[in-house]
């Protein structure tokens, strides 16, 4: 059955094999927080790359028992962070996840041709997951904090990350809506027509695994009723899993509209390195970074 609230991620993990997060910078409050209620529910490994005597404090402060976990002491961030990433390479750890480090440096380690988790020719991605009290199912949308305008060939990895992060959630066949602020193709408007090649692609089984329509506007992507009043017939329409987002601004905006004014629960990993990546907001929630990297986990399985 495919998972339909966040929490379900969790009841999967604890029947699976745990997974080892490598925390970057760890001497950071929330995300030791984050990462103590994750390892007190029995869901993962870590190893905490970062100040050692700063997160022992820390420790010490949120009552976490870290006498158990690995601690690797360094405590310059950007150096943490190439700590972290050669775990990784080394098949020490599964997920990526950022503490007290600038996002350029986190970045920077990743991305680094020689030293980097980055596949040759892959794109970097973020897909976050929305549970609305007022959606029938998870959302889940991109890009809202990597990719700035992304062009066609961007869009398509975007596509498929969500196919396939879908996929791990169990939604065989995720019905994914190329978002645009109209149904009618506009061959003067960029976002339009890509919207309309990607979905010719998926016809042709050139994105496989998933259902695809756009250009979609959102309340034809989400509201039954709306499509029902517009004559809208797709099937995508009003039973979307997936959003591609045409700008950042458009994306970043519909989550925090979704947080911070319909009480929305969210996740967020990075997608396209050779392993998941937790790179969460200073103001996310405890309870969404906690979230953030249990998907990691179970993306990482």
């Amino acid at each position: 059955m495919p998972i339909t609230k966040l929490d379900q991620v969790v009841e999967k993990l604890r029947k699976s094999e745990k997974k080892t997060i490598a925390v970057v910078a760890a001497e950071e409050q929330n995300i030791l927080s984050a990462v103590k209620k994750a390892i007190d529910a029995n869901l993962i490994k870590a190893v905490l790359v970062g100040d050692k005597e700063k997160i022992q404090q820390i420790a010490k402060d949120i009552n976490f028992n870290i006498s158990g976990l690995e601690i690797i002491d360094e405590k310059e961030p950007k150096q943490s962070a190439h700590l972290a990433v050669k775990l990784i390479r080394e098949g020490k750890a599964d997920v990526l996840v950022k503490g007290l480090v600038g996002t350029a440096d986190y970045l920077k380690a990743i991305l680094n041709k020689e030293t980097g988790i980055l596949p040759p020719k892959a794109i970097l991605s973020h897909v976050t997951i929305l549970e609305y009290p007022t959606y029938h199912k998870l959302l889940f949308v991109s890009d809202i904090a990597v990719i700035l305008q992304p062009d066609l060939k961007q869009k398509i990895a975007m596509a498929n990350y969500l196919i396939d992060v879908c996929h791990k959630f169990g939604i065989e066949k995720p019905k994914v809506a190329m978002l645009n602020c109209s149904e009618k193709v506009a061959i003067d408007y960029q976002n339009s027509y890509d919207a309309a090649i990607i979905t010719a692609m998926a016809n042709r089984n050139q994105i496989k695994d998933a259902i695809i329509d756009g250009p979609i506007a959102l309340d034809l992507a989400i509201s039954k009723q709306s499509c029902i009043i517009k004559g809208f017939d797709s099937p995508v329409g009003g039973d979307a899993d997936a959003i591609v987002f045409g700008n950042i601004e458009a994306c970043n905006s519909f989550y925090k509209a979704g947080v911070y004014l319909a009480n929305a629960k969210m996740a967020g990993i990075i997608t396209g390195a050779k392993v998941p990546v937790v790179l969460t907001s200073r103001s996310d929630s405890d309870e969404s970074k906690f979230y953030s990297i249990t998907v990691a986990a179970l993306v990482g399985s």
